[in-house]
């Protein structure tokens, strides 16, 4: 009997395995490459439909993001060279302003012939805007320099010097005397004008968290591209083609740059200035995070009140009202990623 019971479950096992390696033969790479061709052209480069299968939901598709989990090697060959994979389309677009939040263990820290300029300043300068750079190609160099795109992750002219650096105990210098080598200086997130972010609780330049090749605070579970889903959205079981690049994180610096006051005018009064709560329940509470993905929160700030989730409560129907500012979509998703930033990925279950 007890043989007999092993059998059935060893086929049922073995049954298991087999639909699970047809599933992951099966999957319709044509059909999105196609859908490629007819909207770029013949000549958009194949690789690029390979890594970056762009099923759109939601207007959520940032190349930027997806680099850190396509590129896996990333942390070996640097931003530079791991844009350059993307294809000749990409690189116009992607300089190291954006590349500023990734990185490796080896560009934690500008390398000491990066930082010769003694007048240089925290804020970066004009030259230092992405659109100057809009045209740069990356280098195949895994080290930034001046010679790359002048964006902020490598321009001479933005990185701090010693003599230029915040105050002392800011983030920035603590993050300066770990650096491995003597006069290196730490990389700062600069917003879409190239202007350096700073926290908004500390009101301190933000230094760029290059832990990996995934910033901390999205850091998740896997780099293919199930675990890019798993790493930027907050639905972690969204695995399938049709799901798969929905809430994807967007642009960090949009996120910086426009989402604190767009929380601070709308939703602090209810949730407090950090998510701590008051009239509304607390939005920085981890199992919250934990629990509720992208959809529901969407969902909670568009419906409000209207909505199955917030019936009978003060929620504003955010959306339904058009009481936010427009884009309303856009403004929502901003929301809905500034407050994934308070989300601490390692202590998730």
């Amino acid at each position: 009997m007890l043989g007999r019971a092993f059998l059935v479950v060893s086929v049922l096992f073995l049954a298991l395995l087999a639909f699970a390696f047809y599933q992951d033969f099966s999957r319709p790479w044509v059909p999105i490459q196609q859908s490629y061709a007819q909207k770029y052209g013949q000549d958009f480069p194949l690789q690029v439909q390979q890594l970056f299968p762009k099923v759109k939901v939601n207007n959520q598709f940032v190349v930027e993001r997806c680099i850190t989990c396509h590129v896996p090697d990333i942390a070996k060959v640097g931003p530079q060279e791991a844009a350059s994979r993307l294809g000749p389309n990409h690189p116009a677009v992607i300089n190291d302003a954006i590349f500023a939040k990734y990185g490796q263990d080896t560009l934690i820290c500008r390398p000491a012939s990066a930082t010769t300029s003694a007048s240089a300043s925290p804020s970066a300068s004009a030259s230092a805007s992405p659109k100057a750079s809009s045209s740069a190609k990356p280098t195949a160099s895994a080290k930034p320099s001046s010679s790359a795109a002048p964006g902020a992750a490598a321009s001479a002219s933005a990185s701090p010097s010693a003599s230029a650096s915040p105050a002392a105990g800011t983030p920035a210098t603590l993050t300066a005397a770990n650096c491995a080598k003597p006069g290196s200086q730490p990389y700062y997130v600069l917003d879409a004008n190239g202007k350096v972010v700073n926290d908004p609780t500390t009101n301190q330049p933000v230094v760029a968290q290059l832990t990996g090749f995934i910033p901390s605070q999205y850091k998740g579970l896997g780099i293919d591209e199930t675990g890019c889903i798993i790493c930027h959205n907050g639905n972690r079981q969204a695995t399938t083609e049709s799901g798969a690049h929905q809430n994807l994180v967007p642009n960090p610096f949009g996120v910086y740059d426009k989402a604190p006051q767009l929380y601070e005018a709308n939703c602090a009064q209810c949730h407090g200035a950090t998510g701590e709560g008051g009239k509304g329940p607390p939005l920085n509470d981890q199992n919250r995070l934990g629990f509720f993905n992208d959809d529901y929160y969407y969902r909670c700030i568009y419906l409000g009140n209207q909505g199955e989730e917030h019936s009978g409560t003060i929620m504003p129907a955010w959306g339904v009202l058009k009481a936010l500012p427009q884009p309303i979509d856009q403004n929502i998703n901003l929301l809905i990623h500034w407050i994934r930033m308070w989300q601490q990925y390692a202590s998730l279950p």
